[in-house]
């Protein structure tokens, strides 16, 4: 199987105003730049021919629009949202749930999830090595590839199948 981890695209600023700053976080929207870039990600992707079975994404609006943007660009038929990607998310709790799912689900062979940093570096140091090391860095709408011997997500069982920085995959 193979697992792409995706960061969402450039996001408005927090507002510094906002007493409530976790709720203002939630509903940060991509700018119109950000939207532009992950529009641009997705045509390199469609013409790459790589498509996901599955798209699952944070609940936060600059993530759920990311998604969108792929899903627009028909680069999976399938949407899911899982607090889990949530910012500081749970690994442990997402692999489970995916692990419980996959051996009902095998069509799913390509899986793609959209999230947030520091999470999704982490995720990927810990899925290759077993531990974090805090060597990766994401870039806004970079991708990180990972392929698993089988549909099982497991710590420090998966190989680097691809990193691309965004700057290599706008047109």
């Amino acid at each position: 199987m193979y697992l792409y981890l995706i960061r969402h695209g450039i996001a408005e600023d927090p507002d510094p105003l906002n007493l409530d700053s976790i709720a203002s976080d939630e509903l940060r929207c991509l700018t119109k730049v950000g939207r532009r870039k992950v529009a641009q990600v997705a045509d390199r992707l469609q013409r790459l021919e790589l498509t996901f079975d599955l798209l699952i994404t944070s609940p936060l609006v600059r993530a759920r629009q990311t998604a969108d943007i792929l899903m627009d660009k028909q680069l999976s038929p399938k949407l899911e949202v899982s607090q889990d990607l949530k910012p500081m998310g749970n690994l442990p709790s997402w692999m489970m749930d995916w692990n419980a799912r996959s051996f009902a689900d095998i069509d799913i062979s390509t899986l793609a999830v959209v999230g947030h940093e520091p999470n999704l570096s982490e995720w990927a140091e810990l899925l290759l090595f077993g531990k974090i090391y805090h060597k990766f860095n994401l870039k806004k709408s970079g991708m990180i590839g990972l392929k698993f011997p089988d549909y099982r997500v497991a710590i420090g069982t998966a190989q680097l199948h691809c990193s691309i920085p965004p700057k290599y995959l706008y047109s």
